[in-house]
């Protein structure tokens, strides 16, 4: 009877001994799997921060004022459909104010010539976003997502060596 209850008692130890090793590779499995997700949900998550912050310094610097003849101009729509319709307009000059209120006489060459520096400013901004954009996209981990800063100038590519201006 002692040898049947020690065969027993050996073969039930055995086979907890197999099912707590069983369960441990499981857990670990589970705890691995579980981590990749965590892993993944928290970049998912700093890449959508770092999208939306990216959104928001672009609606800011798209309508910063410019700078032509040493004065700053509103960059605004309505700034630049005032300027449309002047131009339209056609007169010889206008007694147009500038971002602080103070009147300057501006011809329509003047108008367009600040058009183009509105429409520059854009284009600069908007491509920017688009390169800022894929570059949180590319990102593997929390630490590149949170090395993208708005403000850093960014390469248009290894065939040049310009870069676009940080505004």
């Amino acid at each position: 009877m002692i040898y049947l209850k020690n065969k027993i008692t050996n073969e039930i130890t055995e086979e907890v001994g197999e099912y707590l090793q069983l369960s441990k590779i499981i857990r670990d499995q589970f705890i691995e799997a579980t981590q990749d997700e965590v892993d993944s949900y928290l970049l998912k998550k700093a890449k959508d921060a770092k999208l939306a912050e990216i959104q928001t310094a672009k609606e800011i610097d798209l309508y910063l004022n410019v700078s032509y003849n040493n004065k700053d101009f509103i960059s605004s729509e309505k700034a630049v459909n005032n300027m449309t319709g002047a131009i339209i307009l056609n007169q010889d000059s206008y007694n147009w104010l500038d971002a602080n209120g103070n009147p300057n006489i501006m011809t329509v060459n003047d108008l367009r010539n600040l058009i183009g520096i509105i429409a520059t400013q854009r284009s600069l901004i908007y491509n920017k976003e688009a390169l800022k954009i894929k570059a949180v996209n590319d990102t593997q981990t929390i630490e590149e997502v949170n090395n993208i800063n708005w403000k850093d100038n960014l390469s248009l590519g290894r065939k040049t060596k310009k870069t676009i201006k940080s505004i």
